[in-house]
């Protein structure tokens, strides 16, 4: 996979198909710190699942990712079609979480956290669908 850095980053079929596992992963661990009342947890996670997903989203549309902060990839985003500003929407709104959940020392209201987790799912749901309908995204491609 590309490595992290301050520019954007070319993504290959199996980097988007690893970003949507992670964005699975930190949904599913949102979800359970929802459940359990972890408020700043379950929103710090879905946090993580929705940039994930959106990586998978402008890898596998772009062939790239954004690279440095979060706002570039909400820019990047905007220029990839209708999934892809879509995506960009969905993505502004929920960064509006991180601060407040991950440095905020306030608890995040559980109605908050309610939302974020539904935005992260909404993104991981779209990365889903968008990963799996390019050629050589399918299970078991190689790229």
């Amino acid at each position: 996979m590309a490595p992290r850095g301050n520019s954007g980053r070319s993504v290959s079929p199996a980097d988007a198909r690893a970003y949507l596992a992670k964005a699975t992963s930190w949904l599913d661990a949102a979800v359970e710190n929802l459940d359990a009342g972890r408020w700043d947890v379950a929103a710090g996670s879905a946090v993580t699942a929705g940039i994930n997903a959106c990586d998978a989203i402008s890898g596998t549309l772009l062939g790239r990712r954004a690279g440095g902060d979060h706002a570039g990839a909400v820019a990047l985003l905007e220029g990839a079609g209708e999934d892809g500003q879509a995506a960009s929407r969905q993505l502004a709104q929920l960064l509006r979480y991180k601060a407040p959940a991950q440095y905020d020392p306030a608890p995040m209201s559980a109605a908050d956290a309610r939302k974020a987790v539904e935005l992260a799912r909404r993104l991981t749901d779209r990365a889903g669908v968008t990963v799996g309908r390019r050629p050589g995204n399918q299970p078991g491609a190689r790229g």
